[in-house]
């Protein structure tokens, strides 16, 4: 039985548990059950016990916040500014850092002068790191580091601070500015922790929003039909089509959406101001109300979201997260991954011409945002007076990301598989598809295949593709079984034997490249359900690279070593040793999003030919050389899988055209990439006689469905 949902019987559990869970070794690591994405069994693993502790540290993404460089030199000088007028006053220079992390901001308080400097930080492993980097760098006697939350910390004689501190400073934003609880921190902070004429670095952040008409965008959200020649459209059910989605953020690098994939609809408008100051009260929850122009006409699909910060209290200092048409200073950017742009899709469908008036309605509460638009002469509908943020409905939007919804609807990869279904669909075809929440079992009914099964195990997914069936009135055309492909029985699929085996591939539970390869197993385990001259679609699949260097995305695994002046190096001891136990060697990005450069040819690291069952397959090893043909600094390697429907259609999940030296990679939009990151980027001279190759290794264990790769370069 696949185990979806990792589904245990408690009898079999607690053999399995009472067989393996206890088996420790010496450098205490645990047998641990872990669902694999490939083969869609239940393996058990070695596991180090601190591997939790060790994930946690590797996922907080420190080492990306301490890489930007702008965000560094604005909060020091927010620094320097506090102090400089806390000393004008005649006062002694009490600096709190809340979440102080690395230490970082604190020894910056030092050396503007602060008089004494308070930290806290509640996340035990960073304020190990602190304490050791503050140490080895000359604080140790002019910091007090607190390991509790702000909310914990107590004031008086016998409290973790004496007295209330007169300059704040802290990081407590995350892409939607708010969601991390930066409200309530700093509500906390002005009525527990800080004096009245207190000075807070941030002293402010301002919030924008412009909306846009764009059919890319749209499609990240709503459904859309598929069309068909000379037959009926796929329409998606109606509690799809008018359920505005989930209001959950949808954080991108909006720089690289491409001008031409969007119509701004209006200009950036201010919607928020959050006064971190304490001169005015911070609203645990707010709406506003902003008429706007249409500067084009059109209809508003989505609202762009950004936000910048008040690094001093005369705002000279603006630290701004704007996209590159929005910035004060387009053509010096800082590259952030910790802090992107954000889209939102607003409830209501609005058009507007030229010169029309729109109202951009904007809540939030505590952690989250959500928005709206109207035409100025009507009355938005007052949906959320108790500042509840829209839910998904129809349950569409909570099992597809994102990513999925674009999928679906890209009318590109759809009208591929409809040719490639032509090809092979006649009025006697009985077809199966394995693939989560896929309408590929409806376009074979739509081009007339007699009878069509899809397997569905997800609960939700069940329901939605069930929905889809019956809105377009395919019910005695297509079957949803909620059975793993191993348990499908003759009878399941009424007597018949399948003519068509078919996948997009798409599986939820998949991460990285390679796991869509969960099909081969499928198919494998249906070999006995297929008649003698099936077709399986698709019928031989390309795990694919190319050696990058990408402009940025480099710097998310980078060493920090000296940050402003300050020695991390145990900070970067501490992040790479939970790194080396806790990441994989490959992780997923969005590459569309993080641009590079080719400085090899694409390679093949495996074919597979999905037509012939994964039977006596042993152990692939394969090792290869692929020369560099550019200059230029090697730092990842990106990983995509390719899928041959038939012999002349091809659907890629990565790179959409070949390489060519000098110029950006195009990436695939609704899937994520893998991407190998080297430790020690690698200078390529073309110029010079030592030429370098990129090795590569990979390696395939059929039976448990494991792959290793690795890269390395010789010359």
């Amino acid at each position: 039985m696949r185990a979806r949902g990792l589904v245990l019987s408690i009898a079999k559990f607690s053999r399995l548990h009472r067989t393996f869970l206890n088996v420790r070794h010496t450098n205490m690591s645990t047998f641990v059950a872990k669902v694999s994405p490939v083969t869609g069994k239940i393996d058990w693993i070695v596991q180090d016990d601190n591997y939790d502790f060790h994930q946690e540290v590797a996922r907080s993404a420190y080492a990306d916040m301490l890489h930007d460089t702008e965000r560094n030199q604005m909060y020091e000088i927010g620094l320097r500014d506090a102090v400089k007028t806390i000393h004008d006053r005649g006062q002694l220079a009490h600096v709190l850092d809340i979440g102080t992390g690395t230490g970082l901001l604190s020894m910056m308080a030092v050396r503007c002068g602060a008089d004494l400097v308070t930290a806290c930080e509640a996340f035990q492993p960073m304020a190990n790191c602190a304490s050791r980097v503050i140490a080895e760098n000359g604080f140790a006697d002019k910091i007090k580091l607190i390991r509790k939350r702000s909310t914990d910390i107590t004031v008086g004689s016998d409290g973790d601070m004496t007295e209330r501190a007169n300059i704040l400073v802290t990081e407590v934003f995350d892409t939607e500015l708010i969601g991390e609880g930066g409200i309530g921190t700093f509500h906390h902070a002005h009525k527990c922790l800080l004096q009245n004429d207190c000075i807070v670095v941030p002293s402010a952040a301002n919030m924008y929003i412009q909306v846009v008409d764009s059919v890319l965008v749209e499609r990240w959200n709503k459904f859309q039909p598929i069309h068909i020649k000379d037959g009926d459209d796929i329409t998606p059910p109606e509690d799809i089509n008018v359920c505005p989605g989930s209001a959950g953020v949808h954080d991108l690098q909006l720089d690289q959406l491409s001008p031409d994939l969007f119509k701004p609809i209006t200009e950036p408008a201010r919607v928020f101001r959050f006064d971190y100051s304490g001169r005015s009260p911070i609203e645990f929850s707010g709406t506003s109300q902003q008429v706007a122009p249409a500067v084009h006409g059109g209809t508003c699909r989505g609202l762009f979201m950004w936000w910048d910060l008040e690094m001093d209290m005369g705002a000279k200092v603006i630290l701004s997260c704007g996209p590159r048409w929005a910035h004060p200073t387009p053509d010096n950017m800082q590259w952030r991954d910790h802090w992107m742009q954000a889209i939102y899709y607003p409830m209501s469908i609005v058009t507007v011409a030229t010169g029309e008036k729109l109202v951009i309605h904007s809540f939030h509460d505590e952690y989250s945002l959500w928005f709206d638009v109207s035409k100025s002469e009507t009355n938005c509908p007052q949906r959320a007076p108790v500042l509840e943020p829209p839910v998904c409905q129809c349950g569409a939007h909570i099992c597809c990301s994102r990513t999925r919804i674009g999928m679906l609807n890209d009318s590109s990869h759809n009208q591929k598989y409809l040719d490639a279904l032509r090809q092979v669909v006649t009025p006697q075809t009985v077809c199966l598809c394995v693939s989560d929440g896929s309408l590929l079992p409806l376009m074979a009914a739509r081009l007339g295949a007699s009878k069509v099964y899809t397997v569905e195990t997800q609960p939700m997914m069940k329901r939605m593709i069930e929905r889809y069936i019956e809105s377009n009135k395919l019910q005695s055309r297509v079957k949803v079984l909620d059975k793993s492909p191993e348990d499908i029985t003759v009878e399941d699929l009424d007597g018949r034997k399948v003519d068509i085996l078919l996948a997009e591939p798409y599986f939820s539970i998949s991460s990285l490249p390679w796991h869509d390869v969960y099909f081969w197993y499928a198919r494998t385990e249906l070999a006995n359900r297929l008649s003698e001259t099936a077709s399986v679609l698709p019928c031989c699949a390309s795990l694919r690279a190319v050696g990058v260097d990408f402009e940025n995305l480099w710097r998310i695994r980078a060493p920090v070593k000296n940050c402003e002046g300050f020695d991390l190096t145990l900070f970067d001891h501490l992040i790479m040793n939970a790194s080396n136990i806790a990441d994989d060697i490959v992780e997923p990005h969005p590459l569309w999003e993080y641009p590079g450069v080719p400085l090899t040819d694409t390679f093949d690291l495996l074919n597979l030919d999905l037509s012939k069952p994964l039977k006596g397959v042993k152990t692939v090893e394969r090792d290869g050389y692929i020369s560099l043909w550019d200059s230029g600094t090697l730092n990842g390697v990106a990983i995509w899988m390719e899928f041959n429907l038939d012999k002349t259609t091809t659907i890629s999940k990565g790179l959409l055209c070949p390489p060519c030296a000098g110029k950006s990679l195009q990436w695939y939009m609704h899937a994520r990439q893998g991407v190998f990151l080297f430790r020690q980027p690698h200078k390529v001279n073309m110029d010079s006689n030592k030429k370098c190759k990129l090795k590569y290794r990979l390696v395939f264990k059929p039976k448990t469905g494991e792959f290793e790769v690795d890269f390395s370069v010789i010359g």
